[in-house]
């Protein structure tokens, strides 16, 4: 094996994951918050379970949160309709709805998801379906921290892969042959 090569080989995969690394650095940073709606259906037996989780991700539930949000910062529909996610979970006679929203702002992602909650336990309460109580279990707070990117993650990530990569082509080198 040539030495030199092998030095080259560590140098290009440490100036590629510095770079990695860096771009990472220089993307917007995403925030998560989540709030929970707790749904109690006292008559509604056989409730399927992605009959309320339609109707919280639906375009009139965000419609009614962008007309809410009007007087802070800008927020569409369509920004409310993509970036909202809505979990059911079912404990014993108890529906609870996990909203989670990601924005570059974490105030604002926990505002948002905090007024889906609310429009959603209203929506719940006045739908049509027999017998369900919705309301606001658990509301968001902003998160202190964002869930991407993840710099270090990203720079050790490519590191590893272009170390293992290095080495792999070098052990294979004589198998190669010469042209």
């Amino acid at each position: 094996m040539n030495p030199r090569m092998a030095v080259g080989a560590v140098v290009a995969t440490l100036l590629v994951a510095g770079a990695v690394f860096a771009l990472s650095l220089l993307q917007t940073p995403i925030y998560e918050a989540s709030a929970k709606v707790q749904v109690d259906p006292s008559e509604a037996e056989g409730l399927r379970t992605g009959t309320i989780t339609r109707l919280v991700d639906s375009r009139s539930v965000a419609k009614d949160v962008t007309e809410r949000l009007r007087e802070g910062p800008e927020t569409t529909l369509d920004m409310v309709r993509a970036n909202l996610a809505v979990e059911q979970a079912k404990l014993e006679n108890t529906n609870l709805l996990s909203l989670t929203y990601k924005d570059s702002d974490p105030y604002r992602a926990a505002e948002v998801v905090n007024t889906v909650a609310e429009v959603s336990s209203e929506r719940i309460s006045a739908s049509s379906v027999a017998g369900l109580r919705a309301s606001v279990y658990e509301k968001a707070v902003a998160p202190e921290s964002p869930v991407s990117p993840k710099p270090l993650r990203n720079g050790l990530l490519t590191l590893v892969a272009g170390l293992a990569l290095s080495a792999a082509l070098m052990a294979g080198r004589p198998f190669l042959g010469r042209h």
